[in-house]
């Protein structure tokens, strides 16, 4: 049998912990319903045990859970208004789900390929959602972890230019030779290495306060299409992209 930390516990041991408590406080405050994503069932684990001494509900998706199982899980947590919370493994999480019952998503620890982030967020943006999404990432700063969101952007970068038809064409023939519609390779290199600070292309170190989150949090600008109310970027927070319309999901991690 498993023993695990206390709730308290956990929280003063791990600062994403104390972020992943105001965050769901706020939210639910506001009626919302949310999705949490780990890389690691054990994760799932602690934030299972976590929720359960705070008295919340939730549901469960990870690889090893049965199809049928999955299915009623998706359909309680669809149908249920006490039912808030949905822990699932990004990739066990990623096909054939629909939770548009959610609007907001928790990437609580991201996978070294960014697509598997995307199509875990694509969940909550299915036929049917009517409501404005909001996609919190939660990353440590000056770690690996935000070394790896950096290489994943540079990924992101890079296929978006290969893709961009005229932005880029090279010559495999010769190495030395660049040849390019519209950018060159000082263009192309300054791309990839992006405008990283020394965090490691993660927010500001530091704690978001209260009248921070809750700007945050609140998606009128979403629904009305109208500019951010508040600064791209801050202390404890960065905001990656605001898209509207079918092409949302195509500038999470621009």
């Amino acid at each position: 049998t498993v023993v695990y930390p206390p709730g308290e516990e956990l929280k003063e041991q791990c600062g994403k912990f104390q972020l992943l408590d105001r965050l769901l406080h706020a939210l639910f405050k506001k009626g919302h319903k949310v999705l949490i994503f780990s890389q690691m069932t054990k994760m799932l684990d602690l934030l299972d045990h976590y929720l359960a001494e705070l008295g919340i509900r939730s549901v469960r998706i990870d690889g090893s859970v049965k199809w049928d199982e999955r299915q009623d899980a998706i359909s309680d947590f669809n149908t249920n208004p006490d039912l808030r919370v949905f822990l699932l493994s990004t990739r066990a999480g990623g096909l054939g789900i629909n939770l548009t019952a959610a609007d907001t998503v928790i990437i609580y620890d991201s996978d070294w390929n960014p697509h598997q982030d995307l199509q875990a967020m694509d969940r909550v943006h299915r036929i049917g959602q009517t409501k404005p999404v909001l996609v919190i990432r939660l990353a440590t700063a000056q770690s690996v972890e935000g070394k790896m969101l950096v290489r994943a952007e540079s990924k992101m970068a890079l296929e978006r230019v290969v893709i961009k038809k005229g932005a880029f064409k090279a010559d495999y023939e010769n190495e030395s030779t660049l040849k390019s519609g519209n950018m060159g390779a000082d263009e192309l290199l300054e791309l990839l290495q992006g405008e990283q600070g020394a965090s490691g292309g993660v927010a500001q170190s530091g704690v978001v306060d209260d009248q921070m989150m809750d700007k945050i949090l609140d998606r009128t600008h979403i629904a009305d299409d109208t500019e951010c109310p508040y600064p791209s970027e801050g202390v404890g927070y960065s905001v990656v992209a605001a898209v509207s319309g079918s092409g949302l999901l195509s500038g999470v991690n621009n």
